[in-house]
């Protein structure tokens, strides 16, 4: 295997969030199990890049778009869109993505639409029920999908969230992955900068490199 990581493709996708009755609420679709990338987890609509999206980081907002109406069947204008976060994909994985994640509110009366088959159910919830669903074990999300929940837990509305996104394109995050007692760890610079580990169940099965799959 070799040495030199996986150069990242783009991809790009949208926490579609809408003021509920007991806060703030993102909506959610579930991947089907079948399939080989994330397959049963709950996710954020997105996906990659595709040249009819354009050239450059202007193609991230239209990728997103395209998205999130293609798998829940949103339209969301483009320059409602705003970018909220960035992730790009540990060097030591074999699939890599640099994904823009950006926030758009939900136009008024807005529901998912879903085809059944890369997306199979589609709900909305707080940040904090969904969290406790992973502690639960009745729902599976992605490691940086878990680490945005917690970010938007602190916000009460759609306007607080809004206001709370950068300027510009964010900071990509580039986590780093180990293995410690054969288990995987990803650290993560903190708040202040400290380093944070996070241990097994950070990084799907499907997801590690190949000498760490059971």
């Amino acid at each position: 295997m070799s040495d030199t990581p996986v150069t990242p493709r783009m991809a790009a996708a949208v926490i579609v969030v809408r003021d509920g009755a007991d806060g703030l609420e993102v909506l959610v679709g579930q991947r089907t199990t079948k399939a080989r990338f994330m397959g049963g987890f709950w996710v954020f609509p997105g996906g990659r890049v595709e040249p009819t999206d354009g050239d450059g980081e202007a193609a991230w907002p239209v990728a997103a778009a395209r998205e999130v109406r293609e798998e829940v069947g949103i339209s969301v204008p483009v320059e409602q869109l705003r970018a909220y976060d960035r992730w790009v994909t540990p060097e030591a994985l074999p699939k890599r993505f640099d994904t823009v994640f950006f926030l758009a509110p939900a136009p008024d009366g807005a529901e998912a639409v879903i085809d059944g088959e890369e997306i199979v159910d589609s709900r909305w919830a707080t940040p904090t029920v969904l969290l406790r669903d992973v502690e639960a074990g009745t729902a599976v999300l992605a490691f940086p999908t878990m680490r945005q929940l917690e970010d938007l837990a602190r916000h009460a509305s759609v306007a607080e969230a809004v206001g709370g996104c950068p300027d510009g394109l964010p900071d990509a995050t580039l986590p780093v992955l180990t293995e410690e007692e054969g288990d995987p760890v990803l650290t993560i610079p903190g708040p202040d900068g400290t380093p944070v580990h996070y241990r097994s169940g950070a990084v799907p099965v499907g997801e590690r490199p190949r000498d760490q799959r059971d």
